[in-house]
């Protein structure tokens, strides 16, 4: 049977802040939750629909939606990476207001990529700076994580009940060498100064990438993805990569429990690389794709030998997962469709509970994007027929 744990951590056991990898070798007694019930499944029901097609309104088109958050009065906000606008709609869908555009000035974007929603404040990242406005699209401010000459890129922002925490990495500058992966760390941000808090968590988010002799990169397959979220509460969850395990750790960089599940490992076999290698060709034969994949020393010729040469063997439990504001985590598994390239088929993703309880499984449609939880609810994207993107809200139930 499917179980989740909770290991419980004794205070004098804990790690220090911004040490995820060294774990507390003494532990209280296990926790054990059973599940709902074996084989427990749940269902999506869709309960709002976002956008308008290409001939439709052009206040309600999206276009590469890159971000989805609620505001305080149910307010659905949404971040185009094309557009580089925020699109404000009604808890019901209706449009209400955008702002945002490409430039240099106060309040302009360049490369926006995430955004949180706050009581009264709206905070967009945007390569090394992050820009806050209030909640009517006004400008209030932009800061430069670690001052202007600093070497931070923003990834991800969140807010908590202690403040805003974002997810930060070092930037690749024009003419550098590029690094095979970037450091990532999770810090408390001043919205007034730029000033940083001390790392909470410093992780590798693709520890396996693989350095080619022609300095470029491949990711192996089969690769672990480390990644990172946030709670209401400031905890902060760490996946492991590899197995079913997540770190949580205390706004203050302390291990505080590790929610685990006990799932069969799923080795990777020759088949397996067979299919990937298979697919690598297949997407080889796309056009504008062929000849930098034939060409000596191009992709078929050096990328793919290293990335069938480092594969892990054995399949990741799961990739990315979503965290709630209450601390609900919704787990995309991997070990139970590993084959991802191309199909069409739904994609299974476990609800686990606060407190560590396995709530069930459900399937997500496969061209669905799933970016945040909220209430027992999943927003994401779904693309229609030519491509356009559609915000959806489903109901787990």
């Amino acid at each position: 049977m499917t179980r989740v744990l909770i290991v419980a951590l004794l205070g004098a056991a804990c790690t220090g802040p911004g040490s995820p990898d060294s774990a507390a070798e003494e532990f209280a007694p296990n926790r054990i939750v059973e599940p709902v019930g074996p084989g427990h499944r749940l269902s999506l029901v869709e309960e709002l629909r976002i956008g308008s097609a290409l001939d439709g309104d052009q206040a309600e088109q999206l276009t590469q939606v890159i971000g989805v958050e609620i505001g305080p009065g149910g307010e659905i906000y949404s971040l185009s990476g094309r557009d580089n606008d925020v699109r404000v709609f009604s808890a019901g869908g209706h449009f209400l207001r955008s702002w945002g555009r490409r430039g240099e000035g106060p309040g302009d974007f360049q490369r926006p990529h995430d955004l949180a929603v706050a009581r009264d404040t709206v905070a967009i990242t945007d390569g090394d700076r992050v820009h806050f406005f209030d909640l009517g699209g006004n400008f209030l401010n932009a800061v430069w994580p670690g001052g202007q000459t600093g070497r931070y890129s923003v990834a991800t922002i969140l807010s908590t009940d202690l403040g805003w925490v974002v997810g930060l990495g070092l930037p690749r500058f024009a003419g550098a060498r590029r690094e095979p992966t970037v450091p990532q760390e999770v810090r408390y941000l001043d919205p007034a100064s730029g000033a940083l808090g001390e790392a909470i968590i410093t992780y590798d988010r693709e520890p396996d990438m693989v350095e080619l002799s022609s300095g470029g990169s491949v990711t192996p397959a089969f690769a672990r993805f480390v990644d990172h979220a946030v709670d209401r509460e400031g905890n902060v969850y760490l996946s492991n990569g590899m197995d079913y395990e997540m770190s949580v750790y205390s706004a203050e960089g302390v291990l505080r429990r590790t929610v685990r599940m006990e799932v069969e490992p799923v080795s990777v076999t020759d088949d397996m690389l067979d299919e990937v290698r298979r697919a690598a060709i297949e997407r080889c034969r796309i056009p504008g794709r062929r000849r930098l994949c034939e060409r000596p020393g191009g992709y078929l010729d050096t990328g793919l030998p290293a990335v069938l040469a480092n594969a892990n063997r054995q399949v990741p439990a799961f990739s990315r997962f979503l965290v709630a504001p209450d601390g609900h985590l919704l787990i995309r598994r991997v070990d139970l469709v590993w084959d991802q390239a191309g199909e069409a088929d739904p994609r299974p993703y476990d609800l686990v509970s606060p407190d560590g309880r396995f709530l069930g499984r459900v399937e997500i449609p496969a061209d669905f994007r799933p970016l945040i939880l909220r209430d027992g609810r999943v927003f994401g994207t779904v693309p229609d027929e030519l491509g356009v993107p559609y915000i959806v809200k489903y109901r787990l139930e």
